[in-house]
Order: structure tokens, then C-alpha cells, then sequence
């Protein structure tokens, strides 16, 4: 399992990723689940991964040779090449298809479900920044306003804090302490979930890919968030009232 997520403010986007794959708890490896493209000053965008490892490698490796094949004699459409993010996520989205075609009938005769989530996003040109969820069937969905993030992968321990802080507005450099602190909750509470923990941050208007880190479990930052936040939790529950009836 893997838990990966974008948020979308008004100053920009933040991706975050853990690297941990898991087949069983005895073959427990590392594989980065975040890939980012960039053409400086035209486009920038970033792609994170979950579901079946082979599958998301073999849509990978097709969109590397689309690109390959842009840029060579045969042209073509490729990832980097689309009008807007819109059609960059149906793009990848047809690529899903195409591994599908070739893998879904044999997966499936081995017990194996397609499986496969992507969230994709980013900037192109004077566009505003945007990010889209594709499924496995190669649809996709994006963000908004009202539902500013998109999470990929064992969810759910990490949603609460995102539905009750974030939103739209909240400054950049704030988004990137609430992802944190939602992939590092989910890291605590699921052992398939862990570091190292990609970090891909995006100021709109920069279209240039330049602000990436990677947390290793000792990172000092990824320690201090850590504890400061389970330290004030503790403490503000502390702070709370008791209920009437228990008060003496």
C-alpha cells in the first residue's frame, strides 16, 4: 500500500508521497512514487502513483517512450506536449488504457484486480495550476476550490486533518505542513506507509520545478513537526472541559 497526495491553494501546489511497497510483511521494498517533468518556463508538472506496481511502471515506461518519439522523426502526442492539464490527464489516462488492453485479462486470471491511481497536475504556460485524479479505467476527476485535495492510496487516516484545516486559501508554505503532517499521521497509524516521503512544492507563475525534498525518518524538520503535533494534540485535549456529569 502507499498513501500519496496534492493540495491546491491559491499560491500553488504541494505534492507529497511516501516510498514504501508492500507485498506481504516479510518483502517490504522502496519505490519513489512521484515523478516530476519539467520544460522551464513553458510547463511544469508531476505525477504520483499508487495500486500495482508493474502496472504504474508499464504506464510510466510508455509515457517515456511517447516522449522519446516526440522528439524524434515519428512526433506525436506526448505528455509534455498537450494544450492544457486537462488533456494532459486524459493523456495519461489513454495510457492506462493501453496497458490495460495488454495486461487486465492475465492479471485477472491470476487473482490480480487492475489496479491503479494517479494523481497528475501542475502548470502550463499562463494557465492556472490544477490537479486531477485518474482512475484505473482512465477517467479523472479534479480539484476545486471547495475540494482543494486529492489523496491516492490508504487514505483515510490522513483525511481528517486535511477536511478540518485545509482550504483553498491557506498560504503555501502552510499547505506544506498540513501534508506532512497528513502522510506522516497515516505513516503512524499503517505500517505499509512510510519514509522516505517526497516532497514536491509549486508556486504558481515559478514554471520551473525547484522546490523538492526528500524526508528520511530522522529528518529534523519531519521530527519536530511530529512531536509538536502530537505534543499540542495532548495538550489541547487536556485543555478541554470535562463533561458536566464527570466533573467533581
Amino acid at each position: 500500500m502507499t498513501y500519496c497526495l496534492s493540495l491546491h491553494c491559491g499560491e500553488g501546489l504541494v505534492f507529497l508521497s511516501d516510498s514504501r511497497t508492500t507485498a506481504g510483511i516479510d518483502n517490504v521494498t522502496l519505490h519513489p512514487k512521484m515523478r516530476v517533468y519539467e520544460k522551464e518556463g513553458d510547463r511544469v508538472l508531476c505525477i504520483l502513483s499508487s495500486g500495482n506496481l508493474s502496472i504504474t511502471q508499464s504506464v510510466s515506461a510508455f509515457i517515456d517512450r511517447d516522449m522519446e518519439r516526440a522528439v524524434g522523426e515519428a512526433g506525436g502526442s506526448c505528455l509534455m506536449n498537450q494544450h492544457n492539464l486537462y488533456d494532459t490527464a486524459r493523456y495519461v489516462g489513454e495510457r492506462i488504457r493501453e496497458v490495460r488492453k495488454l495486461d487486465a485479462e492475465a492479471l485477472r486470471q491470476g487473482g490480480l484486480d487492475f489496479n491503479i491511481n494517479l494523481i497528475v497536475g501542475g502548470q502550463i504556460g499562463s494557465q492556472p495550476p490544477e490537479i486531477y485524479q485518474v482512475y484505473a479505467e482512465g477517467n479523472a476527476i479534479h480539484a476545486s476550490r471547495q475540494s482543494p485535495f486529492l489523496q491516492i492510496g490508504e487514505l483515510k487516516y490522513g483525511k481528517p486533518i486535511l477536511d478540518r484545516g485545509f482550504t483553498y486559501d491557506t498560504p503555501l508554505h502552510e499547505a506544506v505542513k498540513f501534508g506532512l503532517l497528513s502522510l506522516d499521521s497515516t505513516a503512524k497509524s499503517n505500517l505499509s506507509v512510510g519514509t522516505p516521503f517526497e516532497l514536491f512544492c509549486y508556486r504558481a507563475g515559478d514554471l520551473r520545478a525547484s522546490h523538492r525534498m526528500v524526508f528520511e525518518n530522522d529528518h529534523p524538520y519531519l521530527m519536530d513537526l511530529r512531536d509538536r503535533w502530537q505534543n499540542g494534540l495532548i495538550q489541547l485535549v487536556h485543555a478541554i472541559p470535562p463533561l458536566d456529569c464527570l466533573h467533581r
